[in-house]
């Protein structure tokens, strides 16, 4: 086995640390501002479990159910692994995936559906859970988890399928409701300064600090969500570190399996 990192996961990192010091750099804007507008922080869709074999994100149109099936597989690795997780069933979309750091090393990271995927720090320890995991690549029956080479981590994998709801439409032809595969509605959901639930445009909270919080049919304004500015604080050149270190485990050419 070569251990070497992911392209996709090169490429971000490289884009990443290209950005530091600039507007565009994700981090940093992580680390400037929160806003009061759930999907535009990207965290619209938060999964939950149900039940064992459940797991469904919040009732909103555009959420997704994520039903797990098949058999959970269990490993504990140190570094990048490829974990064998048997033959995919017909309906599965996607690989649920829980991770729990055992020591205080690097980050781990799993690749997600389409061109992303979701990482933890282990520097304090602590567990990811992935609900979209990348399904193993054609012919194969191995899922890649990424890591610095000196993380240890245990992981239980189990094959999921999912269904995803469509997003609303008003009267005026808006769809409203939360980000997904698909993009993003033209109404999000929003919070007013006094915590009441609206909508707020895509476009405008994507670039404006104060913008109209609105019911479902765009019009009727319910108040405002203003954004909340903390202090600006150093870049955490640890985490910096920690995405340079993560890598890939890839089969050694011409293995068999």
């Amino acid at each position: 086995m070569s251990i070497d990192m992911h392209p996709e996961t090169a490429a971000a990192i490289r884009a990443e640390l290209a950005a530091i010091g600039t507007r565009h750099s994700g981090l940093q804007r992580r680390q400037r501002r929160s806003r009061l507008v759930a999907s535009v922080a990207g965290t619209a869709a938060v999964a939950v479990t149900t039940s064992a074999a459940a797991l469904v994100a919040a009732g909103l149109p555009g959420t997704t159910t994520t039903a797990a099936i098949g058999v959970m597989t269990t490993v504990t690795r140190t570094g990048p692994a490829l974990v064998d997780i048997g033959r995919a069933p017909d309906s599965a979309d996607a690989v649920v995936v829980e991770i729990r750091c055992r020591n205080h090393v690097g980050m781990v990271s799993v690749p997600t559906v389409g061109d992303g995927g979701s990482g933890r720090s282990c520097r304090e320890g602590g567990s990811l859970r992935v609900v979209d995991g990348r399904l193993p690549a054609a012919g194969t029956t191995t899922v890649s988890i990424e890591a610095s080479p000196g993380t240890r981590w245990t992981a239980s994998l189990r094959y999921a399928s999912a269904v995803t709801s469509e997003w609303g439409v008003n009267a005026h032809g808006e769809t409203y409701g939360v980000e997904n595969a698909a993009g993003h509605p033209d109404l999000v959901p929003g919070r007013t300064d006094d915590g009441r639930r609206g909508w707020v445009r895509w476009d405008e909270a994507a670039v404006a600090d104060d913008v109209d919080v609105f019911e479902t049919d765009g019009v009727t304004v319910i108040g405002r969500s203003t954004a909340t500015v903390a202090p600006e604080v150093p870049l955490d050149q640890g985490l910096v570190d920690e995405l340079r270190s993560v890598r890939t485990a890839t089969p050694t050419p011409g293995a068999t399996r």
